[in-house]
């Protein structure tokens, strides 16, 4: 097991866990949301591709509309 922080949260996942994983797990849906690992951004297309590491910090966050 691995501990990262996913906006400011710690949470537990598997050692060979990859972003997609850690979305799915947290029941966050992968419309409209960017996502960040130390604070580099991480495009769409890598995130089945980046596997999780110990103390990792995560930000996912949420396009919304508004003016």
């Amino acid at each position: 097991m691995i501990t990262v922080n996913v906006n400011n949260t710690a949470h537990k996942f598997n050692l060979n866990t990859n972003l997609q994983d850690l979305l799915t797990q947290l029941d966050i849906s992968d419309k409209g949301i960017a996502v960040a690992v130390n604070n580099q951004i991480i495009s769409k297309i890598n995130w089945s591709r980046y596997q999780l590491a110990e103390g990792e910090n995560i930000l996912i966050i949420r396009a919304t509309q508004g003016g």
